[in-house]
Formats: C-alpha cells, sequence, structure tokens
C-alpha cells in the first residue's frame, strides 16, 4: 500500500485558477504525487474543472467556480484510504537508440565530465527505465527523469544553433530527445531513428505525460535499416 500523500499547499491565483504546490523537487515520488494528484481533481471536480495542468511539482486547476479547498483536503485523505482512487496506467515505450560517434557530438565532452569511458555512459543510460516527467520547450520534448547521478552533466554553456530531431540528449539529472531541428544547450550522446513528431498523425506526438521509457542499443546499419522503413 502507498503511504498516504499530503494535501499539497493551494493558492488562489485569480478567481477561477488555484494551484496546488508538492515538495518542490524532480523526484519519481514527486511525480507520482502530482499524477496521483490531478487525477483526483479530475475526478472529484469533474463537474467544475475546465482544465487542469500538471508540472513537476505543481498542478494548476482551471475551474467554472470556487472551490471549497478545506473540504476537498478531506476528500483527498478519504480517497487515498479507500479503494476508489484511479492510480492510473503508464504505457512502456522501448525506444532503439544508435550511440555512434556520428550522432554522439558531445561524447568527449561527457567522458571528460564525468570520468567515464563511453562504453560505461551507453551502459548506464540504457540500463533503467525513466518516466516522462513533462512534456515542453518543444512540442513533443520529452523530459525523462531520472539519469543514474554518475551521468549528472550540466547543459553546454553555449547552445547549439541547431540540432538534428531525434537526437538523444542528457542534461542535469535528466535525458530527452529533440522532437524536431531546434537550438539546444542538452549533451547529445545519441539519435533514435524514431519521429516524435507527426503533424499530419493522429496522435501527433509519440509520448504522453507518465510514459515510461526504456532505451536500447542499436548499432548504426540497425538505424539507417529502421529510418528507411520510417518505423
Amino acid at each position: 500500500m502507498q503511504p498516504i500523500i499530503d494535501f499539497p499547499h493551494s493558492m488562489w491565483i485569480s478567481q477561477n485558477t488555484i494551484r496546488f504546490a508538492f515538495k518542490e523537487e524532480i523526484s519519481h515520488s514527486n511525480f507520482y504525487a502530482v499524477q496521483t494528484f490531478n487525477r483526483f481533481l479530475k475526478q472529484q471536480l469533474r463537474h467544475n474543472l475546465v482544465e487542469s495542468v500538471a508540472s513537476y511539482h505543481t498542478v494548476t486547476a482551471y475551474i467554472k467556480q470556487k472551490i471549497d479547498v478545506e473540504r476537498l483536503g478531506m476528500q483527498w485523505l478519504e480517497m487515498q484510504a479507500s479503494t476508489t482512487i484511479d492510480k492510473g496506467t503508464n504505457r512502456l515505450l522501448k525506444i532503439p537508440v544508435c550511440y555512434d560517434e556520428e550522432f554522439a557530438l558531445d561524447r568527449k565532452r561527457v567522458m571528460d565530465y564525468t570520468g567515464l569511458s563511453f562504453e560505461d555512459i551507453k551502459t548506464l543510460h540504457v540500463s533503467k527505465s525513466y518516466y516522462v516527467y513533462l512534456i515542453g520547450f518543444l512540442p513533443g520534448f520529452p523530459y525523462l527523469g531520472e539519469l543514474d547521478p554518475k551521468l549528472f552533466v550540466p547543459r553546454l554553456q553555449k547552445p547549439r544553433a541547431s540540432v538534428s530531431a531525434s537526437s538523444v540528449g542528457i542534461g542535469g539529472g535528466q535525458t530527452g530527445i529533440y522532437p524536431v531541428d531546434s537550438p539546444g544547450g542538452w549533451n547529445i550522446i545519441g539519435k533514435t531513428p524514431f519521429d516524435l513528431f507527426d503533424v499530419h498523425g493522429k496522435e501527433p506526438f509519440l509520448f504522453e505525460l507518465g510514459d515510461e521509457v526504456q532505451f536500447y542499443e542499436i548499432t548504426k546499419q540497425q538505424f539507417w535499416e529502421m529510418k528507411s522503413k520510417g518505423v
């Protein structure tokens, strides 16, 4: 049984907007709390809620009529103690990555900063799964956490003018994938043959908030084979 999650701090932004804030940190426990609370709000305020927006540690609710926050807090605790809470489900997406030096633009920088061989860097990067904590910066850009602390490398002091779509980067405690060509300051360590953004697709973005992502290594030949098939 999951431990009871305290009711978050609340603050009215306007007459019809209220923000709920959990601990200000990037962690899986915080991610779980935010996602659970967001689902709770959608259930509890379904007739009064216009939209709710979740971030790393906050959920902002846009509502039609003002709510009784104290009562909502009681309902939050009651729901966690009951069996009716929606725990949600996460999709598991397996993403191939080619770490060839043609794509790993910051291979040397990451090796120098971490003191690790590139083989060790690749092994650590694929050794665990990540969760989509946030989507932003660019349409469909997934912020994936959390990296092994041995791979913590600050972003480039001077961002590149252009990073090609599908490049895989690391920065701080997170990893991410560029959905489109764009400027960017993440440390690029590989590339996936997958397209993350298709403006004509039924679902334009590959990732959704809360998805679980597992990387696996492919060769350069496999990369181009998969790319040519449009997978």
